[in-house]
């Protein structure tokens, strides 16, 4: 509490020289203090993690916290093999020993957003939410490209870039290692190792598969709430895991399907998940979807096309008369690990909104207009270019909101 009424006394003496309001001032001061103490909380999120210890030890070596150099470092891998996971974890251990530090996650989304700019454009909206982030100034003006570097040339930093998947946002974010001071750390992690390459990251940390023993691990942690299966419970999880294939966001979506299911259903349900499983992602992912009651895949199908990383009240303002109890039925994704919710967001993985949208696809593979939702913009405009092909099931979910997405 010392470092917390050092602050109090530190600001209450210079406060007439502030200049902003009274109210203004108790409100930063307060929200200082919320943070510290947020931040002097013991951090439990990740007790539940797996194989962390040696992902780090390999990370470590790439890193090299003791140079002086400023490192970027590419964390590479397909979708759904922990990636984000990984690099979260690893700013949670380091950020305190910077002096500046940022995670900024779903750096593909947001680009998705902006593609309508022009590269400069969207490298200024980019660097403004970037420097808005890592300085704590909600108004920050980037009136051009060289505000990142001015700001940051100096300061030691931990940047984490989550997700990056166009060459334009490494460009606009880290476009060079002199952009930060000495002993910086930037993070990337991409599906795309052609990306890092031709940005000239070389240091690269491949991601792989679990072994056996963490991928029982990984599943035991969704289907038992602990790291070991139950007693009489080990030869049939052994089982489910060799037949996901060690895929930990598939642990993770089979694993919680299990929980609480006893051995009777068990045996029931694993010659189900073998006759359904091809060993592609799609469909491990597909066997969790397939299970829910029409209500919930219909919740599913809406999140993944058009609500992913939305507000818990955005959702409900746009889909609460759409769908009862929509609380209890987030409940349900949830805990079937089909979403997360996150600082009152809802997240999707990439991977299992990808599913959602290719199950909407196939409702009608020929006739775009014949599909719940339109999400692609070649048939959008197909569709749009082609009154008689409208149909109102495709029209049924055009509300205002949709149509400015679609015009985006």
């Amino acid at each position: 509490m010392n470092s917390i009424n050092d602050y109090l006394l530190t600001n209450i003496i210079y406060l007439p020289f502030f200049r902003d309001t009274e109210a203004a001032m108790i409100e930063k001061i307060s929200t200082d203090i919320s943070n510290k103490l947020n931040n002097s909380t013991p951090l439990r999120d990740f007790d539940g993690l797996v194989g962390m210890g040696a992902h780090m030890e390999k990370l470590e070596l790439l890193l090299c916290l003791d140079s002086c150099e400023v490192r970027m470092i590419g964390i590479w891998g397909p979708p759904g093999i922990g990636k984000t996971t990984i690099v979260r974890f690893l700013y949670n251990q380091l950020s305190s020993s910077f002096e500046l530090s940022i995670f900024m996650e779903n750096i593909k989304t947001m680009h998705t957003i902006l593609a309508s700019s022009d590269d400069y454009s969207a490298k200024l909206i980019l660097q403004r939410q970037f420097l808005s982030k890592i300085l704590d100034h909600k108004d920050i003006e980037i009136p051009h490209l060289r505000v990142l570097q001015e700001r940051l040339y100096n300061k030691k930093v931990l940047v984490v870039l989550d997700d990056v998947d166009q060459s334009v946002q490494l460009d606009a974010l880290a476009k060079e290692t002199r952009w930060f001071g000495p002993r910086s750390r930037i993070l990337i992690t991409t599906q795309d190792r052609k990306l890092l390459k031709a940005h000239r990251i070389n240091n690269i940390y491949k991601v792989d598969l679990p072994n056996s023993d963490d991928a029982l691990q990984i599943f035991c942690m969704y289907a038992f709430g602990q790291k070991t299966p139950y007693d009489g419970f080990y030869k049939l999880a052994r089982k489910v895991t060799w037949l996901v294939g060690n895929f930990p966001l598939g642990l993770r979506v089979v694993g919680s399907y299990f929980r609480e299911m006893s051995k009777q259903e068990w045996r029931k349900e694993i010659p189900r998940l073998r006759a359904r499983l091809d060993g592609k992602i799609e469909s491990v992912l597909k066997f969790s979807y397939d299970a829910l009651c029409d209500e919930d895949k219909d919740l599913f199908l809406h999140i993944a096309c058009f609500f992913n990383h939305e507000s818990i009240e955005k959702l409900e303002d746009f889909l609460g008369k759409t769908f009862l109890d929509i609380a209890q039925r987030f409940h349900v994704l949830a805990e079937k690990s089909l979403i997360s919710i996150n600082s009152n967001f809802v997240e999707m993985h990439d991977s299992l909104a990808q599913l959602g949208k290719e199950i909407v696809r196939k409702q009608s593979v020929r006739e775009p207009g014949q599909r719940q939702f339109l999400v692609d913009a070649r048939d959008i405009s197909e569709v749009l270019a082609d009154d008689t092909a409208v149909s109102f099931k495709s029209l049924n979910f055009f509300t205002p909101y949709k149509l400015s997405l679609l015009i985006l």
